[in-house]
């Protein structure tokens, strides 16, 4: 059944459920905004970041298939789940470690284990992995190098490792990778020009810029790139304006 995040007066921002007869129910109301996001499917079950109204903060949390929904982490305050995607047989997200007051990455086993991934590759505020995008053998996403080259590409291998895969300028910035015909494209800022462009990482690892001037001044900046739109929850009728993150489990008894 398809699940979505809409909004009340009453109750904040909850978890809701579309059923077979098109009605709607709303799932979750803890008697406060539970706030949930980055619906994300793994390992039969719906994971997302929600608030625990207590000083865990924003935490894991895990949507069962018998529709039972449980507080999964108590790391720190504010663990802030995000960026929540599936990859080698692992959830991976983004997380901050308040301990260290650093964002980093995390893994979720099959297993149900979180672990830390990283430890301060980035320094400062740490990688705070984000954009986060399977392609060919890894998972890419715009991560923190250092102060000097500020946010560049990086991948996260089928081995576990985590590899700085550009050092383009300052501030690269990746943002917005998508796939498309055998090529992880991004949108990325070219500091020698002053320019946003379009990028490609190509399947053999190799990353171009693609673009060059068109648009002038602040060149192409591409943003919101889309392959092509095919994203619905079933039928769409009745769903509140206000709804979003909607993910459909098809494993989930009415």
């Amino acid at each position: 059944m398809p699940y979505f995040i809409a909004s009340s007066a009453a109750s904040g921002n909850q978890l809701y459920k579309l059923l077979p007869d098109e009605s709607v129910l709303k799932w979750t109301d803890p008697g406060f905004s539970l706030n949930p996001s980055d619906l994300t499917l793994f390992n039969n079950a719906v994971w997302f970041g929600g608030d625990t109204a207590t000083a865990a903060g924003n935490q894991l949390y895990k949507l069962g298939v018998d529709g039972s929904v449980t507080k999964w982490t108590a790391i720190g305050t504010n663990l802030f789940p995000s960026d929540l995607t599936v990859f080698n047989n692992a959830l991976w997200f983004n997380g901050f470690n308040p301990a260290v007051i650093q964002a980093q990455l995390y893994k979720l086993g099959v297993d149900g284990s979180v672990t830390k991934w990283t430890a301060n590759p980035g320094g400062g505020a740490g990688l705070n992995p984000q954009f986060m995008t399977v392609f060919n053998d890894g998972l890419w996403f715009n991560g923190s190098a250092s102060v000097a080259e500020g946010n560049q590409l990086f991948k996260l291998g089928n081995d576990g490792s985590v590899t700085k895969w550009t050092s383009i300028g300052t501030f690269l910035q990746p943002q917005d990778l998508t796939v498309f015909n055998n090529a992880l494209w991004f949108n990325g800022d070219d500091t020698n020009t002053a320019q946003i462009q379009l990028y490609k990482l190509g399947s053999d690892g190799s990353v171009t810029k693609w673009t060059a001037n068109p648009g002038a001044g602040f060149g192409l900046d591409p943003f919101n790139m889309t392959v092509f739109s095919t994203m619905h929850c079933g039928s769409t009728a009745r769903l509140p304006p206000t709804a979003f993150n909607c993910t459909s489990w098809g494993t989930m008894a009415a």
